[in-house]
C-alpha cells in the first residue's frame, strides 16, 4: 500500500465501537507457556481485557483449553487431544516444553504445568475478577459435538446469558464464541441465541468476500475477526464492518507498532501474546476500559489452589454463577452446593479462594468438608 494512501485511510476510518480491549491468546504466552494457569495468572497481572481458550473436548468430553488437536508440541506427550481422558492428560507435563524454547524466559516453576480444562479456566478466574471476559474458540467441533457440550457446561454454571447481546452489546458478555468454522456459529446461535459469535477468517473465499467488502454477513455471525494482514491490505473493512453494527477484532499482533496501527484504524479488540504490550498502547491512546471496568486485582493467589485439579468430567466439579444486572457475575453456588456469597464488585470484590464468601459466606467446617466430599465423590462416579 502506498504511503501517503494510509494516512486518507485512516481518516476515513470510524472509531471503535465502543471501548478497544486487549485479548491475551492463550493467555500471556509470550512469556508463560500457553494455555496454562501461569500464562493466564500473568495476563492477569498484565491486565487484560479477556482470555482465550480454544476449545477442544477430550476422549470423555471434557472441555480442555489447548491450541493444537495434538498434544505434541506442547507437552511431553504425543497423540491427538480426543484420544486421551481428561484424566489420561493430566499426567503429562506442558510447561517444560516453554522452558526449552525459550531459555532466556525458563522459570522452574513452568515444569510439570497441566491442561486446563475450561471450567476451571472459568472458576478460578471469575473467583479472582468477576468481571472477567473469556473469548472462547471452536478448534474442533467434533461433528457438532462440542457447542452442545460447550452450551450444557454454561448453562450448569449460569453462565449462558450474562450480557446485552439484544441491543448488539458484545462486549457485555461474559462468554463470547469465536470460530473459523461459520457453521459452528450457526449451530451455537441455533442452542444459545444469547452467546455473541464473532467469524475467524485470513483469507477471503468465494463465502465470505461478500462479507468482507459489504461489512456484513448472516445474522447469526455478531462480530468480525479478520487477520490483522488482511486489514492492512484492506482497512476499509473497518469502516464497512462499523458501518453495518459490527464489531471488529483482529489477530495476533505481537508488535507495538502494528498495535498502534490497528488502534488507529478504530479496531474493537486486538488478540496478542503480548498483552503487557497491547495495554500499554491502548492506555496510552485513552480509548481503552477504565482499571475499574477491567476489575482485575493488584495481587492474588496464583495457581489457582482450590480449583486446579479439581475438574473430573464435563459435569464438573464446578461452582454455579448468576449475572449482576450490570455487566459482571457473582459466585451463587460452590462446587454443586446450594450456597453462594460472590461479589460483583472489582479489583475489592474478587473472589478468591480462602476468602469469606468463595466457599459458603461463612458455613461451618464441618458442613464445608461433607460438601468437599459430596463434590468428590459426585465427581469420581461422573469420571
Amino acid at each position: 500500500m502506498p504511503r501517503y494512501l494510509l494516512p486518507a485511510l485512516l481518516a476515513l476510518a470510524l472509531p471503535a465501537q465502543a471501548a478497544q480491549i486487549a485479548i491475551s491468546h492463550r493467555g500471556a504466552s509470550a512469556y508463560a507457556p500457553e494455555h496454562t494457569f501461569n500464562a493466564y495468572d500473568l495476563a492477569i497481572e498484565q491486565d487484560t481485557d479477556m482470555l482465550e481458550c480454544d476449545l477442544i473436548l477430550t476422549k470423555d468430553e471434557v472441555p480442555v483449553c489447548i491450541h493444537d488437536e495434538t498434544i505434541d508440541r506442547t507437552s511431553d506427550g504425543s497423540g491427538r487431544v480426543d484420544s486421551f481422558t481428561l484424566a489420561e492428560l493430566r499426567q503429562f507435563d506442558f510447561g517444560s516444553w516453554f522452558n526449552e524454547a525459550n531459555p532466556t524466559l525458563a522459570k522452574p516453576e513452568y515444569v510439570g504445568a497441566r491442561i486446563v480444562p475450561f471450567e476451571e479456566q472459568l472458576d478460578c478466574y471469575l473467583r479472582i475478577n468477576p468481571k472477567m471476559r473469556f473469548h472462547v474458540e471452536t478448534k474442533d467441533s467434533a461433528g457438532g459435538r462440542a457447542e452442545q457440550v460447550m452450551v450444557d457446561l454454561l448453562t450448569r454454571k449460569g453462565l449462558i446469558a450474562t450480557g446485552d447481546l439484544a441491543n448488539g452489546n458484545v462486549q457485555s458478555s461474559t462468554i463470547v464464541l469465536q470460530s473459523f468454522n461459520a457453521g459452528s456459529l450457526e449451530r451455537m446461535r441455533g442452542l444459545a441465541p444469547s452467546i455473541p459469535t464473532g467469524f475467524l477468517f485470513s483469507v477471503p473465499d468465494q463465502t465470505t468476500l461478500p462479507w468482507l467488502l459489504t461489512g456484513s454477513g448472516p445474522d447469526y455471525i455478531d462480530f468480525y475477526i479478520p487477520n490483522s494482514a488482511l486489514l492492512l491490505l484492506y482497512p476499509l473493512a473497518v469502516t464497512a464492518f462499523h458501518t453495518n453494527g459490527h464489531d471488529v477484532q483482529t489477530w495476533t499482533v505481537n508488535d507495538s507498532a502494528q498495535m498502534n496501527l490497528m488502534l488507529a484504524l478504530g479496531v474493537d479488540g486486538i488478540f496478542t501474546n503480548n498483552t503487557d504490550l497491547l495495554r500499554a498502547a491502548i492506555d496510552a491512546r485513552g480509548n481503552g476500559t477504565t482499571p475499574e471496568e477491567r476489575g482485575n486485582p493488584a495481587s492474588f493467589e496464583h495457581g489457582c489452589p482450590g480449583i486446579a485439579g479439581r475438574v473430573t468430567s464435563n459435569l464438573g466439579p464446578g461452582d454455579v454463577w448468576e449475572p449482576t444486572g450490570t455487566r459482571g457475575v457473582q459466585l451463587k453456588a460452590v462446587s454443586g452446593s446450594s450456597s453462594g456469597g460472590g461479589s460483583s464488585g472489582g479489583s475489592s470484590g474478587g473472589v478468591t479462594p480462602g476468602s469469606e464468601g468463595s466457599f459458603g459466606g461463612g458455613l461451618p467446617p464441618l458442613l464445608l468438608a461433607g460438601l468437599a466430599l459430596a463434590a468428590i465423590w459426585r465427581g469420581r462416579r461422573r469420571a
